[in-house]
């Protein structure tokens, strides 16, 4: 009787713990990776009127309370795709590459909508300090300030709202109009190498051939050098082309990107051995890495045109090592990214994740391109790959193809 007793009282308990599946709709890839939204299962919830669920609680803000099922229809977007996304790269990490780490981490509150910096002793930086927007942030777990009330947290990411910010205010790195304009410089000189070498051609065959056509009549040198003229012309207004003609705001949802929100659950997969201390080239390119292999793809961020004007990051895209990519403000250009996909490969595209999960032991959040990053690899090609001494053969040689 007591035994039917105690079973009668704790049923209730019991139902309000047991893990549920609701769902809603949220932003998602199709098969040709454009977004769509589409209905999907959120499973593992433990809630039944709120975000609430074994691995994740999705919150608004400095919260403490999961976002209701019922709240406005924006929020409960952003919570529902974070929340699937978050399922979708845990299930990865934990299932695919077997990462105890990941296994055991305990329950992530995710803030979206979320504008405060981040405090190392507070948790949240004042309210006064300036809010953030158009990012995300995987922020380490903390012990609090006991004197002044905060409470110790947990490894958690926050997803800041979007808002539309004229380019002229962004503060850039200007990493890709350098670039560019490196290729236009290049470009311009080989143009200019090719009138004037046509321009010589023709002045010799006029001294040469009798009858032939002078090089200095107007229709000889417009014919000759036109195409230099041109790429002067367009070299030297390029400026205020791009001004007139290309886009002038720029705004990223970060909760509703799938590649961000891989790529924010990658810092907290990884956090093992890349601690959350700062951004650094390898620990956002390790993290570009796994956000790729989640989305099955070689872009990241791309053709989500209603949340997100943000260019992405294409691991395909060709660059060439540059010492700028070993400086903190140039840790989210794409060239890890590419570097490491490259790399799969040759090691093998169905060890690349292994290869790679393996390679974060070799690293730290401080390691550099040309230093620990090139010796992790080649160390754990000893290991991982099937033939060590040609694999590093061909490694070494993608390397020094990239200017490593």
């Amino acid at each position: 009787m007591k035994n039917l007793l105690l079973f009668t009282l704790l049923l209730p308990l019991t139902a309000l713990a047991q893990v549920s599946e609701r769902t809603f709709e949220a932003l998602v890839r199709n098969d040709s990776e454009r977004p769509e939204v589409r209905p999907v299962v959120l499973p593992n919830l433990v809630s039944n009127d709120s975000f609430d669920g074994e691995y994740f609680k999705i919150v608004k803000g400095k919260s403490d309370e999961a976002v209701k099922f019922d709240a406005e229809e924006a929020l409960v977007f952003r919570a529902a795709t974070a929340y699937y996304h978050l399922m979708l790269a845990r299930d990865y990490f934990v299932n695919k590459v077997k990462s105890e780490h990941a296994a055991g981490l305990p329950k992530m509150v995710i803030r979206i909508e979320h504008t405060n910096q981040f405090s190392e002793l507070g948790h949240f930086a004042n309210d006064n300090l300036e809010p953030q927007f158009n990012n995300a942030l995987t922020i380490p777990a903390g012990v609090g300030l006991a004197s002044r009330g905060v409470k110790p947290w947990d490894l958690e990411i926050w997803f800041r709202p979007a808002k539309r910010i004229h380019l002229r205010d962004l503060r850039t790195n200007n990493l890709a109009n350098q670039e560019f304009g490196i290729l236009m410089s290049g470009f311009r000189n080989q143009i200019h190498m090719q009138s004037l070498q046509r321009f010589i051609s023709t002045a010799v065959q006029a001294l040469t051939i009798e009858g032939a056509v002078s090089p200095f009549s107007p229709e000889a040198l417009i014919r000759t050098v036109g195409a230099s003229i041109i790429m002067e012309l367009g070299y030297q207004f390029i400026d205020p082309i791009s001004k007139v003609f290309t886009r002038k705001w720029y705004w990223l949802d970060t909760a509703v990107v799938p590649e961000i929100i891989y790529h924010e659950y990658a810092h907290a997969a990884l956090s093992d051995h890349l601690e959350l201390s700062h951004s650094t080239a390898i620990i956002e390119g390790m993290a570009d890495f796994f956000a790729g292999q989640i989305a099955n793809s070689p872009k990241l961020a791309m053709h989500i045109k209603k949340y997100n004007t943000y260019n992405g990051k294409n691991a395909r895209r060709k660059q060439d090592y540059m010492l700028q990519f070993e400086m903190g403000e140039y840790a989210n250009t794409d060239f890890v990214f590419g570097l490491l996909w490259e790399l799969k490969k040759i090691v093998g595209e169905d060890k690349g994740a292994e290869f790679m999960f393996e390679l974060r032991k070799k690293l730290t959040t401080n390691s550099s391109i040309r230093g620990q990053l090139i010796e992790g690899i080649l160390q754990t090609c000893d290991a991982q790959c099937t033939s060590p001494f040609t694999d590093k053969i061909r490694i070494l040689r993608a390397l020094n193809l990239r200017g490593i």
